[in-house]
């Protein structure tokens, strides 16, 4: 599907709508017809209501990023709800990532795979229990691919690595190309790990 304006102003829309009228912008988010943006716009005014209006607008979100005709598109805007889910039903959030994870690992191409597990473990970082069924999956599509970008990612989830699995620094490290960047990776690694 192709976005229009109309998504993009509506998104916009219904963001700063839901600041004082959440209800009124979960009423503008769902008329927005391109799946992505009706996600991130449900997921905006989810993170104003509260109880059954929330869980609502969340589970419509979801709905929406499953709309998505590619495992990386799906998992990367399925991030933002799963994100507010995260900080209210921790334990359904789970299972969310649970199949996350899993379309994910459909994705044959490593880069948009670990592009779409970087946003959920970004979205996710909050919550070590939960970033921790995120990790693994992305250390493997890290693993797995080679190249400027992935060594791109591979520094900007560094971190995330240390707080979820130390034990992956190292070779996430050595993964990455041989440069000054390497170098720091090395230099901030854990004694033992060096």
């Amino acid at each position: 599907m192709k976005v229009t304006a109309s998504d993009v102003r509506g998104r916009a829309q219904v963001t700063r709508i839901a600041e004082t009228d959440p209800k009124a912008a979960l009423k503008l988010a769902r008329k927005i017809s391109h799946a992505w943006y009706r996600c991130q716009a449900l997921t905006a005014a989810a993170e104003r209501l509260n109880g059954k209006e929330q869980m609502v607008a969340l589970s419509a979100a979801l709905a929406a990023a499953k709309e998505q005709d590619e495992p990386n598109r799906v998992v990367t805007v399925a991030s933002w709800p799963v994100g507010v889910l995260a900080s209210i039903k921790p334990e359904l959030a789970a299972k969310w990532i649970a199949e996350l994870v899993s379309i994910a690992e459909t994705e044959p191409h490593n880069l948009r795979r670990s592009h779409a597990l970087q946003f959920l473990a970004f979205q996710t970082s909050p919550y070590p229990e939960l970033l921790e069924l995120v990790t693994p999956a992305l250390a493997e599509a890290l693993l797995g691919g080679h190249g400027p970008r992935i060594d791109r990612v591979i520094r900007d989830t560094f971190d995330i690595f240390r707080s979820t699995h130390p034990h992956l620094l190292r070779p996430l490290a050595l993964h990455h190309k041989a440069n000054r960047q390497q170098q720091k990776l090395f230099e901030s690694l854990p004694c033992e790990e060096i």
